[in-house]
């Protein structure tokens, strides 16, 4: 299949993913939910002011924004875990379709391996959200402010670090992408090591809401895919997977469906402006203001349980 041809399927393919999943989610939303409820003008605009500066701060560290929208559903907005993760996955999914098309453009995208790590991160997404059923606040409080600790602590302490780098092309199992700048990319990555932490990867998206991107971007660079296809296919994977993460929290009428389309429209505007903002700022002064935001939410979520 010639690529324009093999891009047109795979766009037709996430077109109806997400048609899919929508009206999924307009049919299966708790009526009682006992969070804020959006009413009117007024009450819009925050909501998708805060879809902004969630795209934006998840576009500046390189991962969707789902590590910051759960504490904001919970801290601002008065969600229950469930709610929250269930809403977020929601919105992640919107976020990584539109990234998904910006790196189709790129052809950036390492469509086989995305496949085959999605297939195995999807049974942990489910397992996830199974057990997310079970939380109460203060266990959610807890397990949420201490990943945000250890992202915090990996933003302004861990520098780039890799398990394998690029091998001879003449290895049987290296792998090629050719991007839209002609650049050729090599790599050999370790798909044992691959497959055991997108398991792993999978439950955390399922268990946290948080889609996975801040996970599975650091994982695939860790097995020695270069940091752009990573992110790329990372994106892709994110959308195969937080779209059966959707399905799951429809079914169980933990995803909000206003909170979800306003938040999608304002993340999306914020990545899209968070890309242009990461060309024109330090990239190390970006982590550290957003590491900073995080250990500030991390101490307040502890802080609301005591």
């Amino acid at each position: 299949m010639r690529q324009p041809a093999k891009r047109r399927y795979v766009s037709l393919v996430l077109a109806i993913i997400a048609v899919a999943a929508l009206l999924s989610s307009c049919a299966f939303v708790r009526p009682d939910a006992q969070h804020d409820m959006i009413e009117g003008f007024f009450g819009v605009v925050p909501v998708v002011l805060t879809g902004v500066f969630v795209g934006l701060a998840g576009t500046l560290v390189g991962a969707g924004g789902g590590f910051i929208l759960v504490p904001i559903l919970l801290l601002m907005y008065g969600f229950t875990p469930q709610h929250a993760i269930g809403t977020s996955t929601a919105v992640v999914f919107l976020n990584a379709l539109s990234g998904t098309f910006s790196y189709m453009s790129q052809q950036r995208i390492d469509y086989e391996l995305g496949v085959k790590f999605a297939v195995v991160a999807v049974p942990g997404v489910v397992i996830g959200a199974i057990v997310s059923q079970a939380f109460n606040m203060t266990v959610f409080s807890i397990i949420f402010a201490i990943l945000l600790m250890a992202v915090t602590y990996t933003l302004i302490f861990v520098d780039e670090f890799s398990l394998i780098c690029s091998k001879s092309q003449s290895e049987p199992d290296t792998r090629i992408v050719y991007d839209s700048t002609g650049e050729t990319h090599t790599y050999s990555p370790d798909m044992a090591v691959g497959f055991g932490g997108s398991f792993l990867v999978g439950i955390l998206s399922g268990l946290l809401g948080v889609g996975g991107g801040l996970m599975h971007v650091p994982l695939m660079t860790f097995i020695g895919i270069p940091i752009h296809i990573a992110a790329a296919t990372s994106h892709f994977i994110i959308v195969v997977t937080s779209f059966f993460g959707v399905m799951i929290f429809a079914g169980m009428k933990t995803i909000d469906l206003d909170y979800t389309v306003f938040l999608g429209i304002g993340t999306i505007l914020g990545a899209y402006y968070g890309a242009k903002l990461a060309m024109a700022v330090h990239p190390e002064v970006i982590k550290r203001v957003i590491a900073v935001l995080l250990l500030i939410v991390s101490v307040k979520l502890i802080i609301g349980i005591i």
